[in-house]
């Protein structure tokens, strides 16, 4: 009897164990396929994202600058930054450098993006992908010393200093002017971002630079420049994000013209045209 007690009692505890074993390996199982879900854990939303290095200038504000907390921001900026909270499988890592070392950087597969009012150009177009949907329409004016009157339109600048950057549309159609212009405008090249220009302005070592109307008001509000925008827009460009020439950053660019389209249609690309430049740049301004 006691033998027979022991072995019905081996026996219960063998199918408890037995059963146990069971709901440990199915709590383990369903661990392992909740792990593996979309959308489980960081880890596991994280396995397919991909970083792209984006190169700014971090100085040309409203579009690309650092805020009083020491923060990368701007309208180019914020427009990727939604891009990336719309896309969970993209990430942005920024890079402060400038347009031209931006472009080089971009040849050499150190960055992916430029950011920066990049406007189409026909001599890049065969090395870069430049994105299809507009970020918003550029409007430059002649920046003045805020004494000055005498300067007016594109006529008013032959003679005199002018300072322009080699990557600009606007310094094109400077050059284009200066073929018959009679004395030419004196161009003077410089690589400096637009607050290091104003600058040249506003000590006088140029009578005049043609930069966003939108710059030029910021800076006399925020930095307190003797600076102004005089005259009519001579230029207004549409302004895009610029990207290397591969299969990869083809389907990156097609991502970000999806986005930037969706974003017009709902009023986000508006509404941050509107928070950082002041009012809606999203339509041609001439």
């Amino acid at each position: 009897m006691k033998d027979g007690f022991k072995i019905r009692k081996f026996m219960v505890l063998a199918m408890i164990v037995g059963w146990m074993s069971v709901v440990l390996a199915g709590c383990g199982m369903s661990s392992n396929v909740a792990s593996n879900s979309p959308g489980s854990g960081s880890a596991a939303a994280n396995t397919k994202q991909k970083t792209y290095v984006v190169a700014t200038r971090g100085t040309f504000r409203p579009f690309t600058y650092t805020d009083d907390q020491g923060n990368l921001t701007g309208y180019d900026i914020e427009i990727l930054r939604e891009v990336e909270k719309r896309n969970p499988d993209i990430h942005f890592e920024f890079k402060v450098m400038s347009v031209d070392a931006a472009f080089l950087a971009m040849e050499s597969k150190q960055v992916d993006v430029i950011a920066n009012q990049i406007v189409y150009n026909e001599k890049r177009a065969d090395k870069s992908i430049f994105t299809k949907e507009v970020n918003n329409y550029t409007s430059r004016k002649l920046a003045v010393r805020s004494d000055r009157n005498d300067i007016n339109s594109i006529d008013d600048l032959r003679g005199k200093k002018v300072a322009v950057t080699s990557s600009s549309e606007v310094t094109r159609q400077l050059q284009s002017y200066n073929e018959t212009a009679n004395p030419p405008i004196d161009l003077v090249y410089t690589d400096k971002g637009a607050t290091e220009t104003m600058n040249l302005v506003v000590t006088g070592r140029v009578d005049a630079s043609p930069l966003y109307e939108v710059t030029i008001d910021d800076a006399a509000q925020t930095l307190g420049l003797a600076i102004k925008s005089s005259g009519p827009v001579i230029a207004s460009d549409p302004t895009r994000y610029a990207l290397r020439k591969d299969d990869d950053e083809q389907a990156l660019a097609d991502k970000i013209d999806a986005t930037i389209h969706a974003m017009r249609e709902d009023g986000t690309l508006q509404a941050l045209s509107k928070k950082f430049l002041g009012k809606d740049y999203t339509v041609p301004q001439m």
